[in-house]
Order: structure tokens, then C-alpha cells, then sequence
């Protein structure tokens, strides 16, 4: 086996490790957050109203009377949150933990705990039982944690258009024509993560193209395993491990969301035509919606300084998300950076998209809870982004750059967010020491 063969064993045992880590979470962790000194006064925010905007509390109504549980504004706090550094339209999570840029928002004395997963519903249990605050996931499955958990979808991470997710071809099974076109994938093993943006990519795919192949309900590690010594036709994967398996020379990106229509065309005709789209979420629970308006500003406002960051200077960024991930080679990271357009907002075409989305899901049985029973009504009420819109206004008036200076989903920011990227391009990449500065609008 060669060093870079092992590389990406140690990685896919690294994910499994972490996988059941976190899913063994229920046992151990209420000894180790026992561990952590309390921040919680007991205090009422009632006390400190002076101290914050009216229209913080008005948002914060919705979520019904605060009880005092987290502290009184202003008050230190300790958040846990669930992210995950290996799926890139979440990336803004990642730069937040290793450039601690939420230091700068916070009140002193605030600390977060990171729990890194591989996939939504482990951060979805976890902000089930409450142990997690924020949560980052795709539209896919955060549709799904609104229906189980009592949490609202408070804004975008930001959104790609088209290409962080693909059905990747071993390359073997291209050179001797097993797989040319998507007839050949008919009643073949595919590999797919139920419940994931890639789940909605591949029965999108198949229902466009009228072809059922035998999807395995397979995590990603187990896809590149089984890609790699060819015991799947395909797996459909998202960033950076499709363009790592190309790097690596095993498998092609046969098909990506830019090849094809978006979920929206069948389910929601009122949306803006668009290829397939993949929408990153940051999911705040209901109780700390109601509790503490400030950290909630607070930390969107960080989020904010993320996409400054990922917009303005992506060889720094590239640089944070790899200290997180340094399986993944610097080129890699860095290509796929080029993939995003960094837009927090929750606009009008984004909740069209959502629509889409969540009819697909009820329709398919993933959506069952009375919350999603009409899966309009539920996006309406779930994705609220007023928390966010008052962070960027607070930023527009010390003169930051923010979300608000962008096109809009599904938009392009660039001419080049058309065309398909390869690592190849950053073949040479390397890190370079640069302070960082927040962007002036």
C-alpha cells in the first residue's frame, strides 16, 4: 500500500472513529459537560431589556417567555455546537473554530464546545436532547431536524450552484465502458447517505433520467472504500471527497448538480429555474431563540465575518479549514472553495427552494411529524432569518462588508462559479502567513 493509500485509510478510519464517538455521545456526555462551570445565573433577561434592542425581544417572543435558564443579557455562556468540517457548504463553521473569530462577539468569558460529525442526524440527536445549540447541516437533512427537534432554520451558511455534489464513476468502470451512459447504472449498486443533500441529488437524478439503480444506504467513508476496490457502479458523494478521489486517481466526477435540474423543477414550479442546488444551514434551537437574543446576534454576527473571510480572501480560509482537516490535500480544500457563493440570507428564491424540498421529502416519508404537514406552511414558520437581518444591520452600521452586498441565491458571483474546478489548478497551492482584516462596505 502507498503512503498516499494509507493517508486516506487513516482518514476513513478517522471519520469512523468520530462517527462512533458521537454516536455513543448519550453515555458519556452528560459526565463530561458536568465537567464544565456554569455560566447560568438564573437571572431573568427581563432585567437587562434595557440593554437590548426592542426588536430583539419582539423576535424572541415567538419562541414564547423567557424562564431565565441561560443567564440574563450579557451574561457569559457556554454553546455547543454541532458542525461538520468535512462537507463544504458548511465551511463557515469550521473558519469560525479555528480563527475563533466568535471570540469577537461573544461576552468575555464565553466558551464553545465543538462536536464534529460526519453527518446531520448525529448533530440532529444532539439538539434533540438540547446538548447542542447550533447545528450545521444541508437543507436536507436540516428539514428533517425541524420536524423532530424544536429549532428553526436562522440563516444560510450559503449556497453552490451546482458542483459540490457528484456521482462519482470508478475510473476502471470508464475505461472499459461498464458505465458510459445512465441507462448503465440501471439496477446497479450505488452507493448514497440516506437523509443527506446527496440522497435528494441521486433520486433527483434517477427521476429525471427514469432509471432505478440499487441505492445502498452507505456512509462516506464506506463509499470511497467501496469505490476504490470497485464494489459499487458509483457513489454520490459531496466536497471535497469527490474531487479528492479524483486527485487520488480512483473514481471521476461523471455527473455533478451543474449537469441537471434542481429538485425544485418537479416539485416547486414557482421557484427560479436552477441546476441542482445544495443550500448549507445554521439551525438554532427553540429555547435559546427565546432565551438569549444577544448570543444569538452575537454569533450570527461571527457567522458574517466567516463569509467575509471565505469571499474576500479564500487562500486564508483554505488555510483555517485545512488546520481542521489535514487529511484532505491543501489543493483540494482550496479548489472547492471555488465551488461557493457565501450569502447567509434566507431570501424569497431560497424558501422557494426550500418549498421544493420539503414537498419532496414529505412526499418520499422523510418529513412525518405534524410540524412538516404542510410542507409550505412549515418553511414559512421554519426558515427565519430576522435574527440575521438585525446582526446585518448592526455590521452595515460600523460599515462591514455582509451578505446583504450579494446577488442572491441562485446567482453566481463570479463568471468562472459556472465552469467545473479541479484541484489541478491549485496543483502548486501553498499556505502563505497573512493577518486578517474584515472587509469595509
Amino acid at each position: 500500500m502507498s503512503s498516499e493509500d494509507k493517508k486516506m485509510a487513516a482518514t476513513v478510519q478517522y471519520t469512523r472513529r468520530a462517527f462512533l464517538k458521537y454516536a455513543s455521545a448519550g453515555v458519556f456526555l452528560p459526565t463530561v459537560l458536568g465537567m464544565i462551570p456554569t455560566v447560568v445565573s438564573g437571572r431573568v433577561y427581563a432585567q437587562s431589556e434595557k440593554n437590548i434592542p426592542d426588536k430583539w425581544l419582539q423576535l424572541a417572543a415567538k419562541y414564547g417567555t423567557p424562564t431565565g435558564k441561560f443567564g440574563k443579557i450579557g451574561d457569559p455562556v457556554t454553546l455547543t455546537i454541532g458542525y461538520q468540517p468535512y462537507c463544504t457548504p458548511y465551511w463557515t463553521s469550521t473558519i469560525n473554530k479555528q480563527a475563533r473569530l466568535w471570540k469577537k462577539y461573544l461576552p468575555k468569558g464565553s466558551k464553545i464546545l465543538w462536536f464534529r460529525a460526519l453527518s446531520g442526524p448525529l448533530i440532529n440527536n444532539n439538539m434533540y436532547i438540547g446538548r447542542n445549540q447550533f447545528g450545521y447541516m444541508a437543507e436536507t437533512p436540516a428539514l428533517r431536524a425541524g420536524d423532530i427537534v424544536q429549532c428553526d432554520m436562522v440563516s444560510a451558511t450559503g449556497y453552490d450552484v451546482g458542483e459540490t455534489g457528484s456521482i462519482c464513476v470508478p475510473n476502471d468502470f470508464l475505461k472499459n465502458g461498464k458505465v458510459q451512459s445512465v441507462k448503465d447504472l440501471e439496477g446497479e449498486r450505488v452507493g448514497v447517505p440516506f437523509g443527506s443533500y446527496s440522497h435528494r441529488h441521486a433520486l433527483t437524478w434517477a427521476s429525471q433520467n427514469q432509471v432505478q439503480p440499487d441505492l445502498l444506504n452507505q456512509s462516506i467513508e464506506q463509499q470511497m472504500t467501496y469505490l476504490r476496490f470497485k464494489k459499487i457502479s458509483a457513489g454520490v458523494l459531496w466536497e471535497p471527497y469527490p474531487q479528492w478521489l479524483e486527485q487520488r486517481g480512483i473514481a471521476t466526477r461523471w455527473i455533478t448538480g451543474q449537469d441537471m435540474p434542481c429538485t425544485c423543477d418537479k416539485y416547486n414550479s414557482s421557484a427560479a429555474k436552477h441546476n441542482f442546488r445544495a443550500v448549507g444551514t445554521t439551525l438554532a434551537i427553540h429555547d435559546w431563540l427565546r432565551e438569549r437574543p444577544d448570543i444569538i446576534v452575537a454569533y450570527l454576527k461571527s457567522e458574517e465575518e466567516c463569509r467575509d473571510m471565505l469571499t474576500h480572501a479564500p487562500d486564508l480560509a483554505a488555510y483555517y479549514i485545512w488546520t481542521d482537516i489535514t487529511e484532505i490535500p491543501p489543493m483540494v480544500v482550496r479548489a472547492t472553495l471555488d465551488m461557493m457563493v457565501w450569502d447567509g440570507r434566507i431570501t424569497p428564491e431560497v424558501v422557494q427552494h426550500l418549498k421544493g424540498c420539503a414537498r419532496m421529502w414529505r412526499e418520499s416519508g422523510f418529513l412525518k411529524k405534524e410540524r412538516t404537514q404542510n410542507p409550505d406552511e412549515y418553511i414559512d414558520e421554519w426558515a427565519d432569518d430576522r435574527y440575521l437581518r438585525l446582526a446585518i444591520q448592526e455590521m452595515q452600521n460600523q460599515g462591514l462588508w455582509t451578505s446583504d452586498t450579494l446577488p442572491g441565491f441562485p446567482k453566481e458571483t463570479r463568471p468562472d462559479l459556472l465552469k467545473q474546478h479541479s484541484w489541478k489548478t491549485y496543483k502548486n497551492f501553498r499556505f502563505k502567513a497573512k493577518s486578517w482584516q474584515q472587509t469595509k462596505e
